[in-house]
This record gives structure tokens, C-alpha cells and sequence, in this order.
């Protein structure tokens, strides 16, 4: 015997415990605009989905036009939360909020952070009790958040998460209950994903661009399509899915299918990417041959020169996206460019290429699921992700399907 709680005993006595205190704690209506000074917007990760909340932040702005606004994020996630448009200001959370990196003992650190903003309005965008209690905590007396299971008990407007729903239209549920109030009427711009590349960022990938001999996208005379690809991904502080990651020789093989139809690829990552990125070059190399790219193959590796933003500004110029579950697709949706995403253990209905109310991102994003992954066969329960033991769902998914979604996206 040991003294660790099993942890199915232990989200049961947090459900209960959240579930007693909800009933102490009252919930109210939305506030008067006219009475909101300073609105605080909780995210703390990940970078995916801080970009995800990019159109409730664009709602926020649009009802309190004349409010300070704030997005609090964690340490990893700032470069996701400096891209987001209509924010004033950027509170780092340090590891408050991240999954795995943070506990109680936290809490007294970002509840005086909070305070410290004497904020009229908190807008929660996590599932967590102990981030849901730190605005309480700090005073603020207008709080909206996620309900999962009773643990949004300290928000005083609370969204019940009670069905299988995007997590871009989960965050707006939560920003329309906060501004029902408002006389401003939702605008197109509102629905859609939003990312600013800085100016320096936009140099960055101008010359990266340049360097590589791509055509700017601007210029009619392209000769040939450009496809972004980002293999790896799924790597976040807290938590390593390699489930989410299709097989890099299969990623070669649809660029060789590319390459053979007159495109171009463009490979991009992170430095974590490095050995899945060195695995789609290795494919790719005749065999015997060093895992460098050949000269004339049609193939730029750009891999672990850019920053998220300027990664955004390069994915930007593309004429598509090719990539797994991880924040540059969403990167690519921000940035208006066409999109194929692969799926095992996630559901593309929660996490794929984002358009309001289930939508299709105007039909240019396009989400690949097996239909017997385990991300389709589960039923909906509130809750941390639960794949199959062992999850390899997305080797489900063949080649030919992804290679056909990205040719017809380029009109091909």
C-alpha cells in the first residue's frame, strides 16, 4: 500500500468537493458593458489552443471596445498569445495552468498576479478548478468560465461542457454569455481563427522565403504550387502524444506524389522536430544515400530556423498546408491558407480546422479520420483526453486518401 490516491478516486471526491461549493457560490447574469473597465482573458495553454481563442477574444473586443484586455497564458504559450489581435496587454502565467507543471501550492502566486490587474471581468478558458478558483480569489467580481463537471464553481456565469463541441466554439460560448449585454451584433471577422505575424517575423520568412528561390505569393507568375508540411508536433509541456503523429514515410511518400505533380514542399518544425524531420528526409533519399536533401528534388527543409510567428508568416505564403493535429495547422487557418490535417486520437469535430458552428473553414480545410479510430468510437465524457491503450489509430489513415485531399485543394 502506498499513499497515493488512484486516480479515478480522485476525480470523483474533485467532482464532489466542485459540485458543494458551486451551490455556495451564486451566478449572476452578464455585466453592463458600461461598468467593465478591465477584462482579463485566462488561457493558459497551449499554443494551439490560445490561437483557438483568438475569435471569443475578437468577440471580447467587439463588445468592450473601450476596455484594457488582457490574455494570461502560460510561459510556453506567449508566442501563441502575441500573435492574437485586439489584445492590450499579456500576462505570463509562468507555469500556472499547464498540465503536469503546476499544483495548489501555484495558486497563491497567480492569484496576486490577477489581483495585482484589478480586473472587473475574468474570462476562464480552462477546465481546471484551481484556474477557475484564482479569479475568485483575486477579486474579481464578474466571472465566466467552462463548467466540466462542476469544476467551474467559482464562475459566476457558467458554461456547462455537457456535449461533443469544437474547442474554438466552446471559447465563444463562454465570450457570448459574458457579453449578452452588448447591443454589438458578431461580426464575420469574429468567426474565423486570427494570428498577426510580427513585422520582424514577416522579414524573417520574406528572406527565408527568398533564400529557398520560392516565388513571393503575391506574384502571379509562380510557377509551381508551394505546400507547407509539418511532420512532427504534438509535443506540448505536460504532455507527448506521438499517437498524433502519422508515420514520416508516409508523409514521404505523399511528397513524392507532390514533387512528381510539379510541386514544391516546404518541410517546417520546431527543434523537438528534428528527429522526425531527419526520419521524412531519410524516406525520402535514394537508398545508401546521406538523409540530406538532394539538390532539384523540389524540397526546402526549413525546419527549426523560425519562431511561431515566423513559422505563421511562412505557412502564409503557401498555397497549402499539410500537417497533424498540432498549432500550425491552426497557424494555417489563421493565415487564410488551405489545410489537410491528419487524425488518430483526437476528433477533428473538437480540434480540426476551425469554422463557426461545426463549419469547414470555408471549405478550404480538410480533416482526414479513419472511421474506426478510437477518437469516432468513443462517446463524449468530460474529461482529459482518453485514447486506446497503445493508440495508433492514425496509421489508419492511407496515403492516397492524403495525397488526393491536398492535390484537390490545389485545384489539381
Amino acid at each position: 500500500m502506498t499513499g497515493t490516491i488512484p486516480t479515478h478516486w480522485r476525480i470523483r471526491v474533485i467532482t464532489l468537493l466542485a459540485r458543494i461549493l458551486g451551490e455556495a457560490i451564486p451566478t449572476r447574469s452578464s455585466p453592463d458593458p458600461a461598468t467593465i473597465r478591465r477584462l482579463i482573458v485566462i488561457k493558459p495553454a497551449s499554443l494551439g489552443d490560445v490561437i483557438l481563442a483568438s475569435p471569443a477574444v475578437a468577440t471580447l473586443r467587439r463588445a468592450f471596445p473601450n476596455t484594457h484586455l488582457t490574455l494570461a497564458t502560460g510561459q510556453w504559450s506567449l508566442p501563441a498569445a502575441r500573435g492574437i489581435p485586439g489584445v492590450d496587454d499579456i500576462q505570463d502565467l509562468g507555469t500556472f495552468g499547464t498540465p503536469g507543471r503546476f499544483g495548489v501550492r501555484d495558486l497563491p502566486v497567480a492569484v496576486a498576479r490577477l489581483r495585482a490587474g484589478r480586473h472587473d471581468l475574468a474570462i476562464v478558458l480552462d477546465r481546471s478548478p484551481l484556474v477557475a478558483v484564482a479569479p475568485l480569489l483575486a477579486g474579481i467580481p464578474h466571472r465566466a468560465g467552462i463548467d466540466s463537471a462542476g469544476r467551474g464553481f467559482a464562475h459566476t456565469i457558467r458554461i456547462p461542457w455537457t456535449r461533443r463541441i469544437h474547442e474554438a466554439d466552446l471559447y465563444q460560448s463562454v465570450a457570448h454569455a459574458a457579453t449578452s449585454r452588448s447591443a454589438v451584433a458578431l461580426t464575420a471577422s469574429e468567426a474565423q481563427l486570427a494570428f498577426r505575424p510580427t513585422p520582424d517575423a514577416t522579414a524573417i520568412a520574406d528572406r527565408l522565403w527568398g533564400d529557398a528561390g520560392l516565388d513571393d505569393r503575391a506574384d502571379a507568375t509562380r510557377t509551381a504550387p508551394v505546400v507547407v508540411v509539418h511532420a512532427g508536433g504534438a509535443s506540448n509541456p505536460g504532455m507527448t502524444m506521438a499517437a498524433k503523429r502519422w508515420p514520416a514515410d508516409r508523409f514521404a511518400t505523399v511528397i513524392r506524389t507532390l514533387i512528381d505533380r510539379g510541386v514544391r514542399v516546404v518541410l517546417v518544425g520546431h527543434t523537438s522536430d528534428a528527429q522526425i524531420v531527419a526520419d521524412v528526409r531519410r524516406a525520402l533519399a535514394p537508398s545508401g544515400a546521406a538523409p540530406s536533401l538532394l539538390p532539384g528534388t523540389g524540397i526546402i527543409d526549413l525546419s527549426g530556423d523560425a519562431d511561431l510567428a515566423t513559422l505563421a508568416a511562412l505557412i502564409g505564403r503557401a498555397d497549402a498546408y499539410l500537417g497533424n493535429d498540432s498549432v500550425p495547422l491552426h497557424l494555417a487557418v489563421a493565415m487564410g491558407t488551405p489545410a489537410v490535417a491528419i487524425y488518430g486520437p483526437t476528433d477533428p469535430r473538437v480540434y480540426g480546422p476551425w469554422g463557426p458552428e461545426g463549419g469547414t473553414y470555408a471549405g478550404k480545410g480538410i480533416a482526414i479520420v479513419d472511421p474506426g479510430a478510437c477518437s469516432q468510437a468513443r462517446a463524449f465524457r468530460p474529461g482529459p483526453l482518453d485514447a486506446c491503450p497503445g493508440c495508433r489509430c492514425i496509421d489508419r489513415v492511407d496515403t492516397s486518401t492524403v495525397t488526393n485531399a491536398v492535390l484537390n485543394l490545389l485545384g489539381q
